[in-house]
């Protein structure tokens, strides 16, 4: 098993994308009543609590680590389809709360195209498991926030044991999309390296 292959630069840098990025759709959630918290005990970060932000960009890191362990990473990724991976992400974000009191299969299979989409396009076999753990972990701790009362999924979103079914497709995109970052980093990162007379 090869060492850790991303570096603190690395690891400040998806955190902090990872934290903004679920700010904005975690604002479009609130914002369109998709969502409501239940909790004050920690300091609001615009409509997130703070331990929002830093779960996602947690979990944007680890999935990019993970990556890096798995098989083949690519060293041919661009910036222009991880700035793409990234879009596409946050724009399935924000219509899960466009689509709030739509019919939920026609709305949950909108976010499964995308989400196909994005890994027909981007992604890989090993960016596929990436989006496979996220997109199982992912929903599991959401349904464990909305058991104990910390937030809830509003009437029309929470077919999914108290959650967006949305959540599934919408993880998995978010695991592909980071696991194009972590070959993003890695592979910019061994090409100054190797310097500029590298073949």
């Amino acid at each position: 098993m090869p060492g850790v292959k991303l570096r603190l630069p690395d690891v400040v840098l998806l955190f902090v994308l990872g934290g903004a990025a679920a700010l904005i759709g975690d604002h479009s959630h609130v914002v369109t009543a998709t969502t409501e918290y239940y909790t004050d005990a920690v300091p609001f970060l615009w409509s997130s609590p703070l331990w929002f932000p830093m779960l996602v960009g947690g979990a944007t890191v680890s999935l990019a680590e993970l990556r890096m362990h798995l098989p083949a990473p690519r060293s041919t990724v661009t910036v222009r389809q991880g700035v793409a991976g990234v879009a596409v992400v946050v724009g399935m974000y924000v219509t899960t709360a466009l689509t709030r009191g739509a019919p939920v299969v026609p709305a949950t299979a909108l976010i499964c195209v995308a989400a196909v989409v994005l890994w027909c396009v981007l992604g890989d076999g090993p960016g596929a498991i990436c989006g496979a753990v996220a997109a199982i972990i992912g929903p599991v701790v959401e349904i464990g926030l909305v058991q104990v009362d910390v937030f809830a999924y509003t009437d029309g979103s929470d077919a999914l044991f108290g959650v967006g079914p949305f959540l599934v497709p919408l993880y998995f995109a978010f695991g592909v999309a980071v696991a194009l970052l972590g070959e993003l980093l890695a592979a910019r990162r061994a090409a100054i390296s190797a310097g500029p007379g590298a073949c």
